[in-house]
């Protein structure tokens, strides 16, 4: 019976314990699943109850039936009181150890989520500053180790975005590769039509590949490459070789002084894509270019006289006397130079050439479709503007949208259009400024300087090549030779925008609260006729500022005289005013939205239709003013004028007038090279202008050049030395883009200097 008894007691101990760890067990693996804890606690678990298991049993055994048989074999060790301290030294161990870890794993968690935000902040640091290639390498390392899908799409939405790539045929290799470092490798995406989830933003490099077909590269800016229609291939029986397939279109030219020409719609064409070089010229001279007549058809002018065949060509002599470009010698390029483009050819010489081979100089709107000035400030600095001397073709890396070298620099390449008696000029050479790629410049048709050289084009597609290649005219003024009117004339302006005084008849239409910010909408009487002023006012939202608000009031880009709906409004690369604390108003001026008129431009020129806009928009900014002060939540004492391109151009106008401003911020603006009535000229109005003032503005503008544009309106303000300010960034007309973390930076320093720090 004590035999029985003793078994029974045994393995009543044994199952106490199993249940016991097995309730253990389950409790584990519950605080596993919920607090993250790692598998190898379970399994540390297990295996010290397995491993305390044969002391239980023994402890057991020798507790109950060796002590009856008066065995002294284990019954001093295998005691309870033995086996409980070996369970609290187990007990202990495990505690120290799953506690090392949680202590461990939340210092390591800690860490990884303070570097998560630090490489998030980074991403954003890299997009504000347009380096898109490190901040996508970011994104991509960050991608698997963060488990929130809204910081997922948050993160990529600033470095890529969704599009879809086509060709024409479909079936090609598509390879990216990023422009800047234009030595790295192709990375094939895909075959076309390919949807490409995450695209990298900014200006990348695309090459198409597809069997019986040339390769075709394209250097473009995502929005482009996802608004693009089918990329055309082709083959040798479809384009000449050595030449590139260029996107037709509607072009605006959009070189200073140019801007008031119609736009064109032109076809596809092919040019070259590279210059011409002397060993390509040398062939039409050895061929007898310079003796036979039938490609120099244009008549020879020269001082408005024309001269004969024979006479121009006694002209167009190397430095020997003989024919061919003027710096070669002896009717020959110098050794080793067969690669480098021909230059000193005259735009007689490049026209018999381009015939010659049975091509043509490219128009002036042909050849700025090609280079594409938006992207010059990725394109300029990897050209050639040395100082020294040209290049072989190509060795520099600035290719242009669709693969075509050095339409910067190097050499300077003639095209079709006369101005008078000279012809246009492109690009500039290698000792020119590097701001020549964005301008349309002149020579006489007989200049024959030594960085003048030829690029030609092939029109498969003859769409309006007559009116591009017509004669043009270019706007420019000399700021330095003009002088801004007399105090007496500019007080008889002054009189043509004032206004009565008479009740603004206010309407609240609507009131929206994004969670940003909230936008009021509000209409009341304007300055003039029987209109109404639209206003959208944008307060702060979120209670981290208190009312009354310092206020900027917004004068947008021209791109709102194209747009008709308020849906369209958008702050963009302001709203971080509303960030610091700060209200942004923004009427709507005479000519945008839906206040049409018959403005269609933002060209200043000799209209009285022009001068009244301009008059008009100072008074609706007047008007505006006028009904902030009926404002309780609006610190009227505390306004600045901010004006984005053509909002900047017109802002000596719009802060000469208005004298509750003060202080202003004019993003990408400068003097307008086209001719305008006086009383609406920013030139005048220049010196009138005293408050303080900060210009930011891009050193490869293709619209406001620095010396023709950007420098004649800093200088001739009125602003004491002291309290103006000029940033000129390594970025184009979108400095807003290429340079938003500095444009922020020194922004908000100029507003919390002169309206004061945000409360």
């Amino acid at each position: 019976m004590a035999n029985e008894r003793d078994q029974r007691s045994l393995w009543q101990v044994l199952g106490i314990y199993a249940a016991v760890a097995w309730v253990c067990l389950q409790v584990i693996d519950v605080l596993t699943q919920n607090l993250g804890l790692p598998s190898i606690v379970f399994t540390l678990t297990l295996g010290l109850f397995v491993a305390g298991l044969p002391i239980i049993a023994a402890t057991g055994y020798f507790q109950g039936i060796g002590r009856r048989k008066k065995s002294d074999t284990g019954e001093g060790l295998f005691t309870w009181k033995n086996t409980r301290k070996v369970a609290v030294v187990a007990l202990a161990v495990w505690g120290i150890a799953v506690t090392g870890w949680v202590i461990q794993t939340d210092k390591d968690d800690a860490d990884s989520e303070r570097n998560l935000i630090t490489s998030l902040d980074e991403i954003q640091r890299l997009a504000g500053e347009y380096n898109f290639p490190d901040a996508y390498a970011i994104a991509e390392e960050l991608d698997s180790q963060i488990s929130d899908e809204s910081i997922r799409e948050s993160m990529w939405s600033k470095v890529a975005r969704e599009l879809t790539i086509e060709t024409d045929p479909p079936g090609a290799k598509v390879f990216l590769r990023d422009y800047i470092t234009s030595d790295s490798q192709w990375q094939e995406l895909g075959v076309t039509p390919l949807d490409v989830k995450r695209y990298p933003l900014g200006l990348s490099r695309l090459r198409f590949e597809l069997e019986g077909y040339l390769p075709r590269e394209t250097a473009n800016f995502s929005g482009r490459i996802a608004a693009a229609d089918p990329f055309v291939l082709d083959t040798t029986e479809t384009m000449p070789a050595g030449m590139a397939r260029i996107s037709g279109g509607e072009l605006t030219l959009q070189s200073p002084g140019m801007e008031q020409h119609e736009a064109l719609a032109l076809g596809d064409f092919f040019i070259d894509i590279y210059e011409v070089t002397n060993a390509q010229y040398k062939v039409f001279v050895d061929a007898g270019g310079y003796t036979n007549p039938a490609c120099w058809t244009h008549p020879f002018i020269r001082d408005e006289q024309t001269i004969s065949f024979e006479d121009a060509m006694d002209q167009f002599v190397d430095q020997t006397g003989r024919t061919g470009p003027s710096g070669w010698k002896v009717g020959a390029f110098p050794d080793g130079e067969d690669n480098l483009p021909v230059g000193g050819v005259s735009w007689y010489e490049a026209a018999a050439y381009a015939c010659s081979v049975g091509k043509s100089l490219p128009t002036v709107y042909h050849w700025f479709a090609a280079a594409d000035p938006y992207s010059s400030n990725h394109v300029v600095p990897l050209s050639n503007y040395s100082g020294k001397q040209a290049a072989a073709v190509g060795q520099h890396k600035g290719i242009s949208r669709d693969g075509v070298y050095d339409m910067a620099g190097n050499v300077r390449e003639w095209v079709q259009n006369p101005e008078g008696d000279a012809r246009f000029i492109l690009g500039g050479g290698w000792n020119d400024p590097e701001y020549a790629f964005n301008d349309a410049v002149t020579s006489p048709a007989f200049d024959r300087s030594l960085e003048n050289g030829i690029r030609l084009v092939v029109y498969p597609d003859t769409t309006n090549i007559t009116a591009a290649a017509a004669p043009l005219e270019k706007e420019f003024r000399d700021f330095a030779a003009e002088e801004p009117v007399s105090d007496e004339l500019f007080a008889v302006y002054r009189q043509m925008y004032e206004y009565d005084d008479s009740p603004l008849n206010v309407e609240f239409i609507e009131t929206i609260d994004s969670g940003t910010y909230v936008r009021e909408q509000i209409e009341l009487d304007a300055a003039y006729g029987e209109e109404r002023l639209t206003i959208f006012v944008f307060l702060p939202a979120g209670g981290k500022t208190l009312p009354p608000y310092q206020t900027v009031v917004f004068f947008p880009g021209s791109n709102d005289i194209y747009k008709t709906s308020y849906d369209e409004l958008r702050l963009g690369s302001v709203e971080y005013v509303l960030r610091s604390g700060r209200a942004i108003v923004y009427p709507i001026y005479k000519g945008t939205y839906d206040r049409k008129s018959d403005l269609r431009s933002d060209v200043q020129d000799n209209s009285n239709v022009y001068r009244d806009h301009t008059i008009a928009w100072a008074r609706d900014i007047g008007r505006t003013i006028d009904y902030l002060e009926t404002r309780d939540d609006i610190d009227v004492g505390r306004l600045a004028y901010l004006g984005f391109s053509w909002g900047a151009a017109l802002g000596p106008i719009m802060t000469a007038m208005e004298d509750r401003f003060k202080a202003a911020l004019f993003y990408v603006g400068g003097m307008m090279m086209q001719d305008v009535q006086p009383m609406a000229d920013p030139f005048n109005f220049l010196p009138r202008v005293t408050i303080p003032v900060f210009m930011f503005n891009g050193k490869y503008d293709s619209f406001f050049p620095v010396e023709a544009a950007i420098m004649p309106f800093y200088e001739n303000l009125g602003t004491p030395d002291a309290d103006k300010k000029l940033t000129i960034t390594d970025s184009n007309h979108f400095v807003a883009a290429y340079s938003a973390n500095q444009l922020i930076s020194e922004s908000l320093d100029w507003l919390n200097k002169y309206l004061g720090e945000v409360e």
